[in-house]
């Protein structure tokens, strides 16, 4: 029997188990790397993965009772490679090896590939799982075997198949609009039954395909579905924001978790509608999600945000005297790229739009600028931005973090005018060029590498992630007066046309790209000195709709002027466009918002 080394405490203190008694430490987990597969394959044993993450209820549960009890943690040890793993730190091992859940629990072979697995599993059923599949695997003949079945799917998997490039078209617009009004619950707001979770990318949609269509079923789905969240349990109406989802058809009863990839994109959702319908209740909201965000996930030692807050159950039943007794749950205090930068723009395009509940828009503003300046401090690395920053930064090159980023910094361009920000995004742009394939025709979810173990080093271009990198592409090529961006954005939505119907209404943010393709916004380019232009773009934020891309240009900078094809002005001078058609000079605030309402 080998040897095994204690966890270290290194490995401990990175690991977050249950904060309820547990003796998951106990299990000797290892790291995801190359080390781990080698150990397996040198000593004939399959590898143990688990997949569980800081806020997850059910990962916490299943330490402390299937990874604390004794004979689960006597199994792994002596018969498996234990590898544990955090789904927000390592989202591409997630979407290679998730088994519809967290917690996932997966067995796998030394060379990475899926022999059996599932989601939770209670004590007495792990035990058998594992003496089951260990006794088949230390079998040599089951192994070779294995290896053969093994080595016939990698050959099947790697085999490249591009897909065929459609023509673009508004039909997924119309396909995701119809599929979310068929799935719209009536009674309550939401989509589906139960459990039902924010879809936030589908309310994007929504108040996007809105401020084309002026939808009057689009705004029901909307305001119905953040008004059903934010007036019931699915809202904590002490401490501020949304839970993650609800386990009942009516909001009623949440999942405790709070998530700062979700509260980012509900906080400008609930700005965006109050703006659009006239909703001073979802405005409110919006920056109640805001004093929930500053005054619980704010880390000030880094100056961003957590990634989340854990659930629990009974501290959130407590009212706002009760809670003030009790330890908050945990908070998890690492930055994660994706999230904050998601959360700067959403402060950036949040705070014009607040107006009507007395917001101070320029503070907003500032603290989405300064986030993203956290990021490009700390987690900025080698042209590429990093996946999480604890301090050091860590896993560069992922393909979220990277799209994120670029469509946060181009919010900080429009709202400020400062090129730092154009600049910033064009640089991330070009640094991209390592995650394009050209044989599959998109962005690949993390930079190639070959010595990944498993299915990671394997090609995965996901729908959701080139779609942001589309809407990138395309404000880039408004913003700075470059077709060939537009030409690739083109081409990467093209590349989805035929398989999107796949992702169901979970196409929202593909079909939210193609509108921003073949329906771009009004592009309002102002020219003019510093203090000159301020008004009029100030103004510009503050519309809602018809969308805007707010472009300004200093009067001396002769470059941009010409390549954006406005005329040098000591102004203000904001010329109002679609495409490459102007119809419209405005020289004051005054002249602006009447001409963007008939622009519509």
């Amino acid at each position: 029997m080998a040897t095994f080394k204690p966890i270290s405490n290194e490995m401990a203190t990175k690991l977050h188990f249950s904060p309820r008694p547990n003796r998951a430490a106990e299990i000797r987990w290892r790291d995801w790397d190359s080390a781990a597969f080698d150990e397996a394959t040198a000593q004939g044993k399959p590898v143990l993965l688990a997949i569980s993450a800081v806020w997850c209820h059910w990962c916490h549960v299943m330490d402390e009772t299937t990874y604390s009890d004794p004979g689960v943690i006597e199994l792994v040890n002596e018969r498996f490679v234990p590898i544990r793993v955090d789904n927000d730190q390592r989202p591409d091992v997630n979407t290679r090896y998730n088994m519809g859940g967290w917690p996932t629990t997966v067995v796998l072979t030394g060379e990475g590939e899926i022999l059996k697995g599932g989601t939770y599993i209670p004590p007495e059923a792990m035990r058998g799982f594992l003496e089951q599949v260990s006794k088949i695997y230390a079998e040599p003949a089951n192994r070779l075997d294995m290896a053969q079945r093994i080595r016939d799917l990698k050959a099947k998997r790697s085999e490249v198949r591009p897909q065929p490039k459609g023509e673009l078209s508004l039909e997924p617009v119309q396909y995701v609009a119809a599929a979310l009004s068929e799935a719209f619950d009536d009674d309550f707001g939401g989509f589906g039954t139960e459990p039902k979770f924010p879809q936030v990318e589908t309310l994007h949609f929504l108040l996007d395909y809105w401020t084309r269509s002026r939808d009057g079923r689009a705004q029901t789905m909307v305001q119905m579905t953040l008004r059903g969240m934010a007036g019931g349990g699915m809202y904590d109406h002490v401490e501020g924001a949304f839970f993650r989802y609800s386990t009942t058809r009516d909001f009623s009863v949440p999942h405790f978790e709070k998530m700062l990839e979700d509260l980012a994109g509900l906080m400008l959702a609930c700005a965006r509608a109050g703006a659009l319908f006239g909703d001073v209740s979802l405005s409110k909201v919006a920056v109640d999600c805001r004093r929930y965000l500053d005054a619980t996930l704010w880390n000030a030692e880094h100056g961003a945000y957590g990634g989340s807050q854990d659930a629990d159950e009974a501290y959130y039943a407590l009212d706002a005297e009760a809670r003030k007794a009790k330890t908050r749950p945990y908070v998890d205090p690492i930055i994660y790229t994706s999230w904050n930068a998601e959360m700067a723009r959403a402060l950036i395009l949040s705070g014009p739009l607040l107006g009507n509940v007395g917001v101070d828009a320029r503070e907003w503003i500032e603290r989405g600028v300064s986030l993203l300046e956290m990021l490009w401090s700390k987690s900025h690395a080698d042209g590429l931005m990093v996946r999480y920053y604890d301090g050091a930064a860590h896993l560069r090159g992922l393909l979220g973090d990277q799209a994120w980023s670029m469509n946060a910094a181009l919010a900080a361009f429009s709202a400020t005018g400062e090129l730092v920000w154009l600049d910033r995004a064009l640089s991330l742009l070009e640094a991209t060029r390592a995650l394009y394939d050209e044989e599959l025709g998109g962005y690949l979810d993390r930079l190639p590498d070959p010595q990944e173990p498993g299915r990671v080093s394997e090609r995965v271009t996901p729908l959701v992630e080139n779609s942001l990198m589309a809407r990138a592409l395309l404000d880039c090529a408004a913003l700075n007066g470059e077709g060939r961006f537009e030409e690739r954005a083109r081409a990467v939505l093209a590349r989805f046309i035929s398989t999107y119907k796949r992702m169901g209404v979970f196409a929202a943010g593909f079909a939210s790209a193609v509108l921003h393709a073949l329906e771009p916004p009004i592009d309002v380019k102002i020219a003019g000195s510093a203090d000159a232009v301020r008004p009029l773009r100030d103004a510009a934020l503050r519309v809602a709709a018809p969308a805007v891309r707010v472009n300004t240009v200093e009067a001396r900078d002769a470059e941009r002027l010409a390549k954006l094809d406005v005329a040098s002005s000591d102004g203000p001078l904001a010329l109002l466009c679609r495409g490459t058609t102007c119809f419209a000079k405005i020289e004051s605030v005054d002249e602006l918002l009447p001409a963007l309402s008939h622009a519509r």
